[in-house]
């Protein structure tokens, strides 16, 4: 029997593995990413139509269609051809498809993209900005034999291990590992940081277990004008400093509203990035912050969260003497 299979769900949403698995199995993949064109008009037209007056008997389609629109004329060509029309619908979150995207770009290319230049400079189809997950995610429209399938085969995304072992804990700074001299939320300037009580005790203890250290923050006021990029690097190395520990940190200097980056918590952009360069368990790091942005970042990464205050409080119970004096 003639079969014609389309992957429907959001971009990154892992289709290449299923789709590696059918041209395995003898099928053929149409790509418009290889071919050019439209998905529902250019390539369909051009090189779908021909495979199938080929004789082509097994086909696979490459790309993921988000919308019954996007889908209706390559089912409505495959079935006037006499082929049996399959949807494979990926039921892939949009933040495990974050996760995937981000891999992928700092395999491929070696770093998080952070504007639109690096996009353009890669060249690469399979690269796209996290606002194509967040615009397919209010989109998508789930595939139905109403259509016109025949069937519907879903295939429930499990994450896969990537191998690693190591550990690490990574901080949020603003609130969790610094406050403020002035009382004003983020440091503008290295002179207005003060440490909290705890903070370098407790690193000093986790380098001991063998964890290792990183930090993240979102710094908005870099695009919105109220520091420099240069400004908020010299805050952060200063706070390195008075904790006397060399903390390897990432910043996202853009705003919102919208998001439009990865690297902005609670983005996986920098979980990934680590996870990548230390080589990274994510079951075995531990996220800690003070807003509900770090909590949702560690489930994005696969890692655990601590709030600040639970995670601190042993060591300040234990030197809370000390710490009155100072």
């Amino acid at each position: 029997m003639k079969h014609l299979v389309l992957m429907c769900g959001l971009p990154a949403a892992g289709k290449s593995t299923i789709v590696t698995e059918y041209v395995s199995d003898g099928y053929s993949k149409l790509s418009r990413d290889e071919v050019g064109g439209a998905l529902n008009s250019g390539l369909m037209k051009t090189h779908l139509d021909n495979w199938m007056r080929m004789g082509k008997e097994k086909i696979i389609l490459d790309n993921t269609y988000t919308t019954v629109e996007s889908r209706k004329m390559v089912i409505e060509a495959g079935k006037s051809n006499g082929y049996k029309v399959t949807g494979i619908y990926l039921n892939t979150s949009a933040e495990d498809s974050m996760y995937n995207a981000v891999t992928r770009m700092i395999n491929r290319h070696g770093k998080l993209f952070m504007n639109s230049d690096d996009y353009s400079a890669s060249k690469d189809p399979n690269m796209f900005p996290i606002a194509a997950i967040y615009k397919s995610k209010k989109t998508f429209e789930k595939p139905t034999t109403s259509e016109g399938f025949d069937d519907i085969k879903e295939i429930k995304f499990k994450r896969k291990s990537n191998g690693y072992s190591n550990k690490a804990v990574i901080f949020d700074y603003d609130g969790t590992l610094r406050e403020t001299i002035s009382g004003n939320i983020y440091p503008a300037d290295p002179s207005d940081i003060r440490i909290i009580p705890g903070r370098s005790e407790m690193i000093a203890k986790l380098k001991r277990e063998g964890y290792i250290i990183l930090g993240v923050s979102n710094q908005s006021g870099v695009s919105k004008g109220f520091l420099t990029h240069e400004m908020a690097d010299k805050c952060f190395k200063k706070t390195n400093e008075l904790l006397g520990h060399d903390i390897d940190y990432r910043f996202c200097p853009h705003s919102v509203p919208p998001i439009t980056c990865y690297c902005r918590k609670p983005g996986p952009g920098f979980g990934v990035e680590f996870i990548e360069k230390y080589k990274l368990d994510p079951s075995q790091c531990i996220m800690v912050g003070d807003l509900k942005t770090d909590e949702k970042k560690k489930k994005r990464c696969g890692f655990k969260y601590v709030h600040a205050n639970l995670f601190f409080k042993d060591v300040l119970e234990a030197n809370k003497n000390v710490f009155l004096l100072l």
